[in-house]
């Protein structure tokens, strides 16, 4: 695998928030530059054509989707606009695409539901049930799909000692 020289690092990343990216690049010869991006976490110097947008996971993902949508879908409008692909790269274990997601199991609506039905059976009535249930996988699953569908967006997903690489295969033009 070709690995490309320089990468560049949004900076609105915080700094050493991904200590497994750094170390990759750190060992492979890959520097990395803090700069501005328009949209995503990565880019390279010399093609943002291509950015990628790191996510730890889908808790990270629902909470894009759900709780910021806006800001998260003007990203994806922007890139849109500009021409720019967008690969959204999840690191999650056990899934392999957006079709598995609806396998995955969110905590916060596992909690939802073991209080609902505590609530029911007269239990934990001192713990306050939101009034609105948080999504499920599979509604969380047809949002992926929708902004993939409207926007192009593109849902990649990894093992976390697996971002590194992958992030460097995506802007090199092998990560399809």
């Amino acid at each position: 695998m070709n690995l490309p020289n320089i990468i560049i690092e949004d900076t609105r990343n915080q700094p050493g928030k991904h200590k497994n990216i750094y170390a990759f690049c750190e060992s492979n010869g890959v520097r990395i530059v803090r700069s501005k991006l328009t949209v995503g976490d990565y880019s390279l110097p010399t093609n943002q054509t291509v950015c990628v947008d790191t996510k730890y996971g889908l808790q990270e993902v629902y909470g894009n989707l759900v709780q910021d949508h806006d800001r998260f879908r003007r990203e994806c409008v922007l890139a849109q606009e500009l021409g720019i692909r967008l690969i959204v790269l999840v690191e999650q274990d056990g899934i392999d695409g957006v079709y598995d997601v609806f396998l995955w199991k969110n905590p916060r609506y596992e909690r939802y539901m073991f209080l609902k039905h505590g609530h029911e059976a007269g239990r934990f009535l001192g713990t306050k049930l939101p009034k609105q249930a948080p999504i499920d996988s599979a509604r969380l699953q047809t949002m992926m799909e929708t902004m993939s569908q409207k926007y192009g967006v593109e849902w990649q997903f990894c093992r976390k000692s697996e971002t590194g690489l992958r992030i460097c295969e995506i802007l090199m033009g092998g990560g399809a």
